[in-house]
């Protein structure tokens, strides 16, 4: 019986706890944005859909902050290998002079769970994790995409990072 009397006897200090977490909750700023109008900061370290990595130098191509487009692939298919979910597939053609040359490259986002494997497999820094955290679509088909294909029509820029963040890594650093 003494166990039920000390059940009791913290029961007002137990509603007193959430009053006081209830009270200081009121005075906090709202957590919200307004999404389309307003974009979400994502962390470096972030990981999102894969996407072909930017290095400027120059094949004509031209890329979504204006510099040349150019890839690092090799088509060695390691990527395609270290998917745990099948999603990247690589259609390779051999030329006469024994290169290698990447028809298509494709990417399912649909069903990605963004581990980054690909990414950490890839011995030619060609892919990276992109900041593009808006992934739905109403039409199955877009889930499924050519990386190769119309850079400019799915990668965009990364968001900036609000001056709160900025300031406080000014400080650390």
């Amino acid at each position: 019986m003494p166990l039920l009397h000390e059940k009791k006897r913290f029961l007002p200090l137990g509603i007193l706890m959430s009053f006081r977490i209830a009270f200081l909750n009121l005075f906090r700023p709202a957590m919200t944005i307004q999404y389309p109008r307003q974009r979400a900061y994502i962390p470096d370290r972030a990981r999102w859909a894969v996407e072909i990595k930017n290095h400027a130098q120059g094949n004509g191509e031209e890329s979504v902050h204006g510099e040349a487009f150019v890839h690092h692939c090799t088509a060695c298919l390691i990527c395609e290998k270290e998917c745990p979910d099948g999603l990247i597939h690589l259609e390779v053609e051999t030329s006469e002079n024994r290169d290698k040359f990447i028809k298509r490259w494709r990417y399912g986002r649909g069903g990605c769970m963004m581990c980054g494997l690909c990414v950490e497999a890839c011995p030619f820094d060609a892919i990276q994790m992109g900041y593009d955290y808006e992934l739905a679509h109403a039409e199955p088909e877009l889930l499924t995409i050519d990386l190769l294909k119309n850079v400019q029509a799915w990668k965009r820029p990364k968001p900036e990072r609000p001056a709160a963040v900025r300031a406080q890594e000014a400080t650390r650093a």
